[in-house]
């Protein structure tokens, strides 16, 4: 025996060098443990709402399991304390270790044997959930024990409760308390109640034997419950009026129930939003509006399927805010028949004649044109191109609006035509239009939809007019983290003038389908719109503005194919009016675009000619000009003069005795024959007495105007085919002339009737052109002929 005391003195020492380092490294391992991560190491659920907070969609983490990050503060306190409760009440006393409840555990675990006992605290089971590792053995739990206490060394209490209910699992693939609160109840988890609070605190102890949508776990779950109910009363007994409630069935919804809302708006904000973090989300979809869309897409398809209308889209654009509140993309999003999930709000579509109505704003802010100036809807060849109405009609002479508002082709083209100042490629292009060719890709043939552009750059277009010609671009999130804010910014497209007026020409064009009421009810309101039709039918189109809303609705199919039946008057147009018969009696159309602070006047226009009345214009209507723009002249079209009472020709003068008085148009001959050719009789002045001498009718009247040579242009001959040239010379004459005689450097070369083209061969050089016509009124211009090889 005493050879044994040397030997277990040295184990002593040893053993308890042993113990001191370990404690050593325990205490330096404590104090110099890295920081772990114990929330972000694990991937996020996005959440998307609309304006008023109903979910639209929850997408799931990467790793397939519902997840939503949902800070501590919006986690109510019914749901920390039922947690504490019956997870671990010393949770605000402990190190992260309850090591009464640790010894117990291992006792009844591994000494007795009677059944398995975790004694995991919150702390620990964050570092089980966080890392992952098996505690049903004792190197796991060693572990387990060991992060716990590296947790606690860095986090406070309240971090680590938020990350216990952003990890814990509540069954199936969902774990967190956000999470499980939008999928079991359909709300926030701030708004979880105290029943709905109890309930899920049980669920994490066991997630597979308690997961809320089994039907064997709800017995469970409700006893449970109860139990817990009991104990919450003993520091809550105010909540005792919950009593009923707890004895309820316990009724739940499943992840399959999740909403799928607005499903083109939402692929489509996570396509332009590629890197958003996964949180939740606040869009600008109003859902209510957007199962009107829906509901009237679906319906008015049904009704038209049989005259080959089978998809529609449409888009709601609140041009106050910028904001899209409804956004239908097609008619079924899971019909693979008509392409469903393709996003026709962000196809690219030929535009038809929607884009006319910026053609005529930058007529009027240049100053060609006001709404009442008469154009002329007559055929014209623009070099190679000569374009045709839809109806292959023409009208004749006919007012700036009304030009618009029946779509005519002719007069927009010849005003695109004519401008120089700002056309409208510039415009498309200061408008962000995107993917559009270069400007002479497309030509004059742009002013009938010859680009494309998709609903939302349409929309954004009249959102201008309805800005009073500010443009701005379209916000979709009410945060919006990766948009640049310079990119929002306001700019100006148009004066407020040329919108202002535009829009009141839009105005005039009337509803379609509307009965006898509804039209009463809509004088209360106007509506701002235009219809397009595209090239072969593929594309019908309504797009316009009313209240504080920019509406567009399209008709066609995403394949390209075209249907006789995609005319947007009468394809498109139907349904754009319908939502906004919904909107009205929702009562969400209530205010009008104010016009306060424009340089605009209203004067009295002559009705027949558009410009301001002599005293001899028979009939006035009010009309809307911008003083120093329009182009405001007082007119000249009707004229009094003197008629023989003997012989009833025109007296050359006035002689109460031989002669009375009469008011005749004198109208240019190009639109005499306009007026003819549209079935359109005017009275034409009788023709003067033969004793009327050249000198007194050369006094009277407008002089011819030359068309045909222009002095702007230098006309250039082949050497070649010199002999074989001809050059046209043409003029306009007032009313009453009958014949042109025609002068190159004062020397007679010939004589054609009214309306006729006179054809001179040219030589080179240059030469002063001179017509007069057979009452010895006359125009001058300069011809510069140039020869070439």
């Amino acid at each position: 025996m005493l050879m044994l005391l040397p030997l277990n003195k040295k184990y002593s020492v040893r053993i308890k060098l042993f113990l001191l380092t370990t404690a050593l490294l325990a205490v330096l391992w404590y104090v110099f443990v890295p920081k772990p991560d114990i929330t972000q190491s694990t991937t996020y659920s996005t959440a998307f709402y609309d304006s008023s907070g109903k979910l639209l969609r929850l997408n799931l983490a990467t790793d397939d399991r519902y997840r939503l990050w949902t800070p501590i503060e919006k986690i109510p306190l019914s749901v920390q304390q039922a947690t504490l409760l019956y997870e671990d009440q010393y949770f605000y006393q402990h190190i992260g270790i309850d090591f009464i409840a640790l010894t117990k555990a291992f006792y009844t675990s591994y000494i007795k044997r009677s059944r398995r006992v975790g004694a995991s605290t919150i702390t620990m089971q964050v570092a089980r959930l966080r890392f992952g590792m098996n505690t049903h053995v004792v190197l796991g739990k060693i572990e387990q024990i060991f992060r716990a206490l590296q947790i606690e060394r860095h986090y406070n209490k309240k971090q680590i409760l938020e990350a216990y209910f952003n990890l814990a699992p509540y069954g199936s693939n969902i774990e967190g308390i956000g999470a499980a609160s939008l999928i079991y109840f359909k709300k926030p988890a701030f708004e979880l109640n105290l029943p709905e609070s109890l309930l899920l605190s049980l669920v994490p102890q066991n997630p597979s034997k308690r997961n809320p949508i089994k039907q064997s776990a709800k017995a469970i779950l409700l006893d449970a419950r109860q139990t817990l109910f009991s104990r919450w009363l003993e520091d809550h007994p105010s909540d005792k009026n919950w009593s009923a409630t707890m004895q309820l069935p316990i009724s739940v919804h499943s992840s399959s129930e999740l909403p799928f809302e607005a499903p083109h708006f939402i692929n489509n904000l996570q396509i332009e939003f590629p890197h958003l973090k996964p949180a939740e989300y606040k869009t600008t979809i109003d859902l209510s509006l957007q199962k009107l869309l829906e509901r009237h897409g679906k319906s008015y398809i049904k009704r038209r399927e049989r005259e080959g209308i089978t998809n529609t889209s449409a888009i709601l654009l609140n041009y106050e805010t910028m904001e899209i509140v409804a956004e239908l993309g097609s008619v079924d999003f899971f019909n693979n028949t008509i392409s469903g999930q393709v996003n026709g709000t962000r196809a690219k579509r030929s535009p038809g004649s929607t884009l006319k109505p910026f053609i005529y704003a930058l007529a009027i802010d240049e100053g060609l044109i006001h709404p009442l100036s008469l154009v002329k809807d007559a055929p014209k060849r623009f070099g190679g191109y000569t374009p045709e109405n839809y109806d292959q009609q023409f009208l004749g002479p006919i007012s700036a609006t009304d030009s618009l508002v029946l779509s005519r082709n002719v007069p927009a083209v010849n005003l695109m035509y004519r401008l120089k100042k700002v056309g409208l490629y510039d415009l498309l292009v200061a408008a962000d239009i995107k993917k559009l060719q270069p400007k002479e890709f497309y030509g004059l043939a742009l002013a009938l939809g010859g680009n494309e552009v998709t609903m939302l750059e349409l929309v954004k277009l009249y959102a201008v007019l309805a800005n009073l010609g500010m443009y701005q671009n379209e916000i979709i999130l009410q945060q919006e983290p990766e948009r640049d804010l310079k990119n929002n910014t306001k700019k100006r497209l148009l004066s407020p003038e040329a919108a202002y007026l535009t829009l009141q020409m839009l105005s005039k064009n009337n509803a379609v389908d509307e009965i006898s009421f509804q039209q009463q009810s809509r004088k209360t309101y106007p509506v701002y719109w235009k219809t397009g039709t595209s090239f072969a039918f593929r594309d019908a189109w309504s797009v316009g503005i009313v209240g504080p809303y920019v509406l567009a609705t399209w008709v066609g199919n995403f394949s390209g194919e075209g249907h006789p039946s995609f005319i947007g008057r009468q394809a498109a147009a139907p349904l754009f009016f319908e939502i906004i018969r919904s909107l009205e009696s929702y009562g969400l159309i209530k205010d009008d675009i104010k016009r306060g602070g424009l340089n605009i006047e209203k004067v009295d226009i002559c009705s027949t000619t558009g410009d301001l009345p002599n005293v001899h214009c028979p009939k006035t209507q009010k009309g809307l000009f911008i003083p120093g723009k329009s182009p405001i002249k007082i007119s000249d079209v009707h004229r009094e003069i003197f008629i023989d009472k003997a012989s009833g020709s025109r007296a050359c003068r006035f002689d109460e005795s031989t002669t009375t008085k009469a008011i005749y148009e004198f109208w240019p001959s190009d639109l005499i024959r306009l007026f003819k050719q549209a079935g359109i009789v005017k009275r034409q002045p009788p023709a003067y007495l033969a004793s009327c001498a050249i000198n007194d009718t050369s006094t009277l009247g407008s002089a011819p105007t030359i068309t045909s040579p222009s002095n702007l242009i230098s006309y250039t001959v082949r050497a070649s085919k010199l002999t074989q040239e001809s050059l046209p010379f043409t003029a306009t004459t007032d009313t009453d002339s009958s014949a042109l005689y025609w002068f190159v450097n004062n020397s007679f070369v010939g004589k054609v009737e009214r309306d006729t083209a006179f054809f001179w061969q040219p030589k080179i050089g240059v030469f002063e052109v001179k017509v007069v016509d057979n009452l010895g009124r006359s125009s001058s211009t300069t011809l510069r002929v140039k020869l070439v090889q």
